[in-house]
């Protein structure tokens, strides 16, 4: 029935498009034609997705290859750059979901293995993608007549750039599985310091490389520009989690579209003050959790049924903005980087969850959690291909390549590594069948596995 429903929605816009009804009703209706046809789609993919026991994220995504630009062309290039506001509004949700599950005291037995994991997995994986991104320098045409210092400093911005995760993936496949434990606690809380830390790195490595290619750089403005990305982020989204905590104390009712507002606000008000986005939401989120009782688990429930269409055509435009199409041209490069990438990743957090106090399934599967990539490192390649022409585009082309590939196949090993570790279906919250963003659980799953946990639900809702 899903896949009736598919052909017969790509059946309906593909006569649109051919009648050239799309290109005259105004970009406003075009983009709500659009948004439409993907939610719907992109849903109904989902559906066939859980049927084969995959996640459906990956359905999402696989949808939204089919219909974009690159795929079929049921979705003009015009009408994803259309939905824009979108992809901000949902990194803003995630944003502040992901720091809603942060509860501080709860991930505090864990602090030294998030620790451990950024320094080892994250920036450990980042010194070896630059040293084998410079070795390959011969193979990769954007760095092959640079001198040694410039290839090295543009090396490493891509290293840093790759080293990069998905909290969105991460956040979707964990509440599509209603998991819960010290594996998604512990990949959680990792793959949130991992961001930060990575848009430093990457602000300070992009500076070093300009001034390496372009011979001017001034240290002291580019201080003040991570300081301002970073800290004054992390300052708006403390302003913005205390007027949501006020707003939840005070009045308590239409929690969902005050959140909504809020996140408007910091997807297109923060991006034009050179703010961060993410961090700011992620900032905002944590203040509810630790500082509003209850506060954080009633705004993620009203959040529930709002961001459902939202996240699934967030997702399906990721995949619409995949470039598969420049995989062939980096393929050696990209395969190569992909499996050092993996390995560096999964030594790293071997060194780093070594030790008795560790619990055995963040042990042998806290690396997956770091493996997915997508909206971030995606925005990074676009910044690589504005900030050095002549280099960026072959560059981004590369970056794009390995996450189209991470993207696509990354969610399905998280999701088994989830369930090996059997802590799928034990999210205490009422199952509404939707991809709402939670993972609540007790204070007492953060540090060991209970001995008699409930019995799981199954991992995807028929």
């Amino acid at each position: 029935m899903e896949l009736l429903l598919v052909l017969l929605l790509g059946g309906l816009m593909h006569a649109v498009r051919t009648l050239g009804a799309a290109d005259n009703i105004g970009p406003t209706s075009a983009a709500g034609l659009a948004f439409g046809y993907l939610l719907l789609t992109a849903f109904f993919a989902g559906r066939m997705a859980a049927r084969l026991r995959l996640p459906r994220l990956t359905g999402y995504i696989v949808a939204g290859i089919a219909v974009g630009p690159l795929g079929l062309g049921l979705l003009s290039a015009n009408m994803t750059q259309d939905l824009r506001l979108v992809s901000g509004l949902a990194v803003c949700l995630i944003a502040l979901t992901a720091g809603g599950e942060l509860d501080l005291r709860q991930i505090k037995p864990l602090r030294r293995v998030v620790w451990r994991m950024t320094v080892f997995a994250v920036l450990g994986t980042a010194v070896m993608l630059t040293l084998w991104t410079f070795a390959l320098r011969e193979w990769l045409p954007f760095l092959r007549d640079l001198n040694d210092l410039q290839a090295f400093s543009m090396a490493a911005v891509l290293g840093i750039t790759l080293s990069g995760q998905s909290p969105a993936v991460v956040m979707a496949l964990f509440s599509e599985t209603r998991a819960d434990g010290p594996l998604t606690r512990s990949v959680l809380a990792v793959v949130v310091a991992a961001d930060l830390v990575v848009i430093v790195l990457f602000g300070l490595a992009s500076a070093l490389a300009q001034a390496a290619l372009l011979g001017a750089v001034d240290p002291g403005q580019m201080a003040r520009d991570v300081a301002w990305q970073v800290l004054g982020s992390v300052g708006a989204g403390v302003i913005a989690g205390a007027v949501l905590g006020l707003y939840l104390v005070r009045v308590g009712r239409g929690i969902d579209l005050f959140a909504l507002l809020i996140c408007c606000v910091i997807a297109e008000v923060g991006a034009r003050l050179h703010l961060d986005p993410w961090v700011v939401a992620l900032a905002a989120g944590v203040f509810v959790q630790n500082t509003t009782p209850g506060g954080a688990t009633r705004l993620i429930l009203d959040l529930e049924g709002a961001s459902l269409p939202i996240y699934v055509v967030f997702f399906a435009l990721a995949g619409a903005g995949l470039q598969l199409g420049l995989l062939p041209a980096v393929a050696g490069p990209a395969l190569a980087l992909i499996t050092l990438r993996a390995l560096g990743i999964r030594l790293g957090s071997w060194v780093a969850t070594r030790g008795p106090e560790v619990p055995p399934a963040v042990q042998r599967y806290a690396y997956v959690g770091l493996l997915p990539q997508a909206g971030l490192v995606l925005a990074m390649a676009l910044v690589i291909e504005r900030t050095f022409p002549g280099i960026g585009e072959g560059a981004a082309a590369l970056v794009l390549g390995i996450v189209a590939v991470n993207e696509l196949l990354m969610p399905m090993a998280l999701k088994y590594a989830l369930t090996q570790a059997g802590e799928v279906g034990r999210a205490r919250r009422p199952d509404s069948g939707q991809i709402a963003l939670t993972t609540r659980a007790s204070p007492s799953s953060v540090a060991q596995t209970p001995a008699a946990a409930p019995p799981p639900s199954p991992a995807v809702p028929p």
